[in-house]
């Protein structure tokens, strides 16, 4: 319960900061800067799909939407696209 909650939470700052990145910026985002951001976005969105607590019956999928990847990737991915 509390891995989906944090999962949660930990989505919505991920879609909140991506709202805010360009903004803060001073400018608008390069190509390879909207890649990045748009692989953040769809880990927001596997986060905000944990969070809620929905589950796959597909073994596989379960594990894509599963916390031991998500996490670490949402940790990453802002990385790079803050470094680009």
């Amino acid at each position: 319960m509390a891995a989906r909650l944090l999962s949660l939470l930990f989505g919505g700052a991920l879609a909140l900061g991506l709202l805010f990145i360009p903004a803060a910026r001073g400018r608008e985002l390069t190509a390879a800067e909207h890649g990045a951001a748009a692989l953040v976005l769809l880990v927001a969105c596997g986060l905000f799909v944990h969070g809620s607590g929905f589950r796959f019956r597909a073994r596989w999928i379960r594990r894509l939407f599963s916390p031991w990847l998500l996490w670490p990737l949402a940790f990453v991915l802002p990385a790079i696209l803050l470094s680009c």
